[in-house]
């Protein structure tokens, strides 16, 4: 039986697709289960898969109609054999040693969920932000606490967790099919409050491609208003998973203080028309969650404005939530381009 399962989602990669899977008939531990799960591909990508197939028995092949990455990965998931299971994105790779270093780990720390560092090529699509989410450090967790998903590099990326194959099933985990983008950080804010330890590794196994050219997430990065909507509905998605765990109130400060951080840093980007469409659903949205009288108790004077103005409903003057809002872009931009924006109707670009 194997000792790993590598699952990798594949929907139009035909030109990426063999360097992935050299990467992985080439780990140093041999005994893997490498699940390729054909999402509806309309390219040359399911030849390729069958090319490798008949080449390696470990590759078991899974075609199924369009569903997208998160339906393919559950797909995986459910067909999974092994104690462990891992994501591979398409057009990504594994380091030679990864598959070994990861069933080590595993064996070693008895942990549910493991979190590991990667690469990101080419160099020059690596920015701080990404250089420090994809190095952790080495620490283990007994128990869950926020530090995990608030000051450890533990997210976005699924990529880059091994979990216990019966630990997903057991808590019914899997990847949230309606969310068409940032479904892995709905993954991580599911998995890692449900792990009864968790273990973080310096070691960087995996190698990224940035910004692939007609990715998902080439075209929400060109679009902030369209991505600041999906951030919501994100957000939407875990608060009400935590709400059903009953985990919600327990901490509610910092996950309203994520919320805001998460939806709202890149709208100062935006036509002030949008940011006030953004801005109202995603109060509208935490007050379904959040009494209006819990922002009283925050103690970080900034975050409380600004949430004050965003949860207080039929309030959608666009001038005070501008100026509720000063504070919080101050400390992510330049002071002269926040009060330009809060006064007129210009935005950065």
């Amino acid at each position: 039986m194997a000792r790993l399962s590598v699952i990798v989602p594949v929907y139009n990669v035909e030109d990426y697709i063999d360097r992935c899977l050299e990467s992985l008939v080439c780990q140093s531990l041999s005994d893997i289960e490498i699940l390729c799960v054909n999402d509806g591909s309309t390219d040359e990508s399911p030849a390729h898969l069958r090319k490798w197939a008949d080449r390696d028995e470990r590759i078991r092949v899974v075609s199924k109609p369009n569903g997208g990455l998160s339906s393919a990965r559950n797909t995986g998931i459910a067909k999974a054999s092994a104690k462990y299971v891992c994501f591979v994105d398409s057009d990504d790779r594994l380091y030679v040693n990864a598959c070994e270093d990861i069933v080590r780990m595993m064996d070693e720390s008895d942990a549910d969920v493991l979190t590991f560092g990667a690469t990101c090529v080419p160099g020059e699509a690596v920015t701080s932000w990404l250089y420090d989410v994809l190095s952790p450090r080495n620490i283990t967790y007994n128990s869950f606490d926020p530090d995990i998903l608030f000051k450890e590099s533990s997210r976005p990326f699924a990529w880059r967790m091994a979990c216990r194959t019966d630990f997903l099933r057991k808590n019914d985990i899997h990847f949230d099919e309606n969310v068409r983008f940032g479904e892995d950080q709905v993954f991580c804010f599911a998995v890692y409050p449900r792990a009864s330890k968790t273990r973080f590794s310096s070691r960087k196994l995996y190698e990224y491609l940035a910004a692939r050219p007609g990715s998902l997430m080439d075209r929400m990065n060109a679009d902030v208003y369209t991505k600041m909507l999906e951030h919501v509905n994100i957000v939407d998605h875990i608060f009400s998973d935590w709400s059903e765990l009953g985990i919600l109130d327990r901490y509610s400060e910092q996950m309203m203080r994520w919320a805001i951080d998460f939806c709202l840093y890149e709208l100062i980007r935006v036509p002030q028309d949008k940011f006030l469409e953004v801005t109202d659903r995603l109060g509208a949205m935490l007050r379904s969650y959040i009494p209006i009288g819990y922002v009283s108790q925050i103690e970080d004077k900034v975050d409380r404005a600004f949430l004050s103005n965003l949860l207080q409903p039929g309030d959608t003057n666009l001038y005070r939530r501008k100026c509720s809002a000063i504070g919080f872009y101050e400390r992510r931009f330049l002071k002269r381009f926040v009060y330009r924006w809060a006064l007129t109707d210009w935005y950065l670009t």
